[in-house]
């Protein structure tokens, strides 16, 4: 897998960011963000890209190509819900359990919402060895 770099997503990330979206199978993108999407959805580039205070987001990158996106986007009653995306070539090595400890380490002791699909039973279990998380 080579060197994996965890940083904070800068507005230079666009395009590597839809390129990683187009290596991602459909059934990776519905599991992220729970509906079948040809490409991002755009509120979230404007938000997260230009640096809305409300909209923390981390990439993985290795050999010079970003290969997952982790997103905290802060709510109204002070909770941060999550969403990670990781490449599937790059699914099970850790790499999204980098990205959300860098979330939980921005999040700090507040509440953190994760919402799993039906299909992701596996990963209840490694949401519960963090004390904030808040399964949806």
């Amino acid at each position: 897998m080579g060197t994996m770099i965890i940083r904070q997503i800068s507005d230079g990330d666009l395009l590597a960011l839809t390129d990683m979206f187009s290596r991602c199978t459909r059934q990776t993108i519905y599991r992220r963000f729970h509906g079948f999407l040809h490409a991002f959805p755009e509120p979230y580039f404007t938000d997260a890209l230009k640096g809305d205070p409300h909209h923390f987001a981390l990439v993985a990158e290795t050999a010079g190509k970003v290969v997952a996106l982790a997103s905290c986007v802060t709510l109204e009653d002070g909770t941060c819900e999550i969403g990670i995306l990781v490449e599937d070539d790059y699914q099970r090595q850790r790499v999204g359990t980098r990205l959300l400890e860098g979330l939980l380490a921005h999040a700090g002791s507040r509440t953190v919402l994760a919402t799993i699909q039906r299909d992701q039973g596996w990963i209840i279990p490694v949401l519960f060895r963090y004390e904030n998380i808040r399964i949806n």
